[in-house]
């Protein structure tokens, strides 16, 4: 019987990465975060900061980010506003981006392996 090569980390869930690539590993996702985890943000200072991402894909992340329970949506009165910020678990998972990005900035001109440009 084959063994997970990271066994320790799925004794309990093999399904828990899979979880996790799901919402990181969609398109806009990272993104997004990456704009909230700078405190939170009206719709149009979310689009503003993401360039080439359109209104209805934007729309859509959110609202997957509010079902995955990442992101809060709150209603502001006088004026009225929308505001959406990271919960907690979406800020802890937030935390990972600059990893990602260390990573790839490390990586991304690797001779052994697959260019940046080849993706």
């Amino acid at each position: 019987m084959r063994k997970w090569v990271c066994e320790p980390l799925f004794t309990e869930d093999p399904n828990k990465i899979f979880t996790a690539y799901r919402i990181i590993g969609t398109k806009w996702t990272i993104h997004i975060l990456c704009a909230l985890s700078q405190g939170p943000k009206r719709f149009g200072e979310i689009f503003d900061s993401i360039p080439s991402i359109s209104e209805m894909i934007l729309s859509r992340r959110l609202k997957g980010l509010q079902h995955d329970h990442l992101v809060k949506r709150t209603i502001r009165t006088r004026p009225t506003q929308i505001i959406y910020e990271l919960t907690p678990k979406g800020a802890a998972l937030a935390t990972f981006i600059p990893c990602l990005i260390d990573w790839d900035t490390k990586f991304q001109n690797d001779t052994t392996g697959r260019n940046k440009d080849d993706y």
